[in-house]
């Protein structure tokens, strides 16, 4: 084969081998080889006898002074050690042996390689980032300056701004922003904070680095494989750093150190949907609701002892009710309770269980104040709150006097100490509780010649189900049970009960 058929046979080679990239192998060995976080560079090269040597250097260095992102390391005497090789500066720093050695020596990963060319009136500018251990070109950028004769010439302020720029478009070609630097559960660091421009509340999207296309000839990575692994949400921005909390991982994937931080995004906007309690027109005062319902009343005379003698018996009756509750500030709360109901009573002999056959009409009517605490302060009357309250009850039966069926009016007044509370259920609909506990009481039944009461128990229940119409109304429906007891000096008791269904409307304000 002659030279030239050897000469054909070496180019189609050649050509093979700039078209299929050798891959670095998918491994997780290189999140952790390629950091991109350290960076020095090498004495800028031209063609005009290193007319722009000193220049690029003070540039590269007021460049990255500003920049949080890369630890800068000098490479101080490296200009005498290969200055002093027989091989020409410009072919020095593209022996990857010897970029190599630099990164040994220096313990520095990324080096910039620059060289510029004087083209007719203008200048051509080539920037490299090498990933010096393994003498890859990461990125290229390359740009033209034209001087058009500025009193300050070349390095005027156009050609700082132009080798700025230059700057700026090489580190956007590198293919990750910073790395995962701590992971523990939930929480990690990042190599990116205030002087990369990251703010709270905003999302980093977080991959692995699968494999690396890498030209055997040229030296140049042609391609990144990624693969997804999750995203963090920025909590807390320092210098050169970030914490961000884990939102969301891939499938069967996970994050672990070294990972890549490949974008950074706004935080997403939440919009939240119409509410009905609207913040601007929530109802902070209180409520106010009419009841107007049906229930049962019963009715016990006899001794403490035995049920043989006295009378009893009870009837339906009709309620009626005015309830209120007024928000003096987030943690005190004034109540108040205006009632009665209308009833019929047939007593039956206890003894006999025979039904007597007088029937008495009867009324109920009862009022309530109390001064509540919060035990946790509110915004709105519409949000979950629990209180206890003090107050007082007063609680009247009337009846026309009958001594033989023990009918006649009695009263009951306590100082009340009580909970209560409203919760929610589900959406719009709401549950409140309450009790009333008399602690200090007193009553009286004197037509019934029983001698001094002596009240023994005085106790009010309360549950409902709310439904909120609008901000404005909401439907109640509310069950009561009021039970009290009076007991006389020769063993007498008297013990009454009201059961109520009443259901309700409720108006906020």
């Amino acid at each position: 084969m002659g030279p030239t058929f050897q000469k054909i046979n070496s180019a189609l080679l050649a050509l093979l081998l700039s078209l299929l990239a050798v891959p670095a192998g998918a491994s997780p060995e290189n999140d952790r080889v390629y950091q991109l976080d350290s960076v020095a560079w090498l004495k800028p090269s031209d063609n005009m006898d290193g007319v722009f040597s000193d220049y690029l250097e003070e540039q590269f260095g007021r460049y990255f002074s500003g920049h949080g992102r890369f630890l800068v390391k000098p490479l101080k005497g490296l200009g005498q050690v290969l200055g002093s090789s027989t091989v020409k500066y410009a072919e020095l720093v593209q022996q990857p042996e010897i970029l190599k050695k630099v990164s040994r020596k220096y313990q520095v990963e990324d080096l910039l390689r620059s060289r510029v060319t004087k083209e007719g009136d203008s200048y051509r500018f080539e920037i490299e980032w090498v990933y010096a251990p393994r003498a890859d070109v990461v990125a290229r950028v390359d740009f033209r300056y034209l001087d058009e004769g500025q009193p300050s010439g070349i390095r005027g302020e156009g050609l700082s701004l132009a080798v700025s720029k230059g700057l700026d478009e090489l580190i956007a070609k590198l293919p990750f922003l910073g790395s995962v630097t701590g992971v523990e559960d939930n929480s990690i660091t990042i190599s990116l904070g205030k002087n990369a421009g990251v703010k709270p509340g905003q999302l980093v999207t977080i991959h692995t680095l699968q494999s690396v296309k890498r030209h055997p000839l040229l030296h140049t990575i042609e391609e990144w494989r990624w693969q997804p692994v999750g995203r963090a949400q920025i909590e807390q921005v320092e210098p050169s750093l970030s914490f961000a909390r884990v939102v969301e991982t891939e499938p069967n994937m996970k994050v672990v150190r070294d990972q890549k931080v490949r974008e950074i995004l706004d935080a997403p906007v939440v919009s939240k949907p119409e509410s009905k309690t609207s913040s601007n027109t929530l109802p902070k005062s209180g409520w106010v609701a009419g009841n107007l319902g049906a229930g049962t009343y019963s009715r016990e005379v006899g001794t403490s002892s035995t049920t043989t003698s006295g009378k009893g018996g009870g009837g339906v009756l009709g309620n009626f009710e005015l309830d209120s509750q007024v928000w003096l500030n987030s943690r005190y709360i004034a109540q108040a309770t205006l009632g009665g109901a209308i009833f019929k009573y047939t007593p039956t002999d206890l003894s006999t269980g025979t039904e007597q056959s007088n029937s008495y009409n009867g009324t109920e009517t009862h009022f309530r104040v109390a001064l509540g605490y919060s035990l946790f302060p509110m915004k709105s009357v519409f949000d979950p709150i629990a209180w206890i309250h003090l107050g007082y009850r007063y609680n009247q039966t009337s009846f026309a006097t009958n001594v033989s069926d023990f009918v006649a009016s009695t009263t009951l007044g306590s100082v009340i100490l009580g909970v209560g509370g409203e919760f929610p259920v589900f959406k719009d609909w709401s549950a409140q509780l309450g009790m009333d506990l008399g602690v200090i009481r007193s009553g009286t039944a004197i037509d019934l010649d029983l001698g001094d009461a002596s009240p023994t128990s005085d106790l009010t229940l309360r549950g409902s189900i709310l439904y909120r119409v609008s901000e404005q109304l909401t439907f109640r429906t509310q069950i009561m049970l009021h039970s009290e007891n009076l007991s006389f000096p020769n063993g007498e008791s008297i013990t009454q009960k009201l059961f109520t269904v009443s259901p309700s409307i409720m108006y906020y304000f």
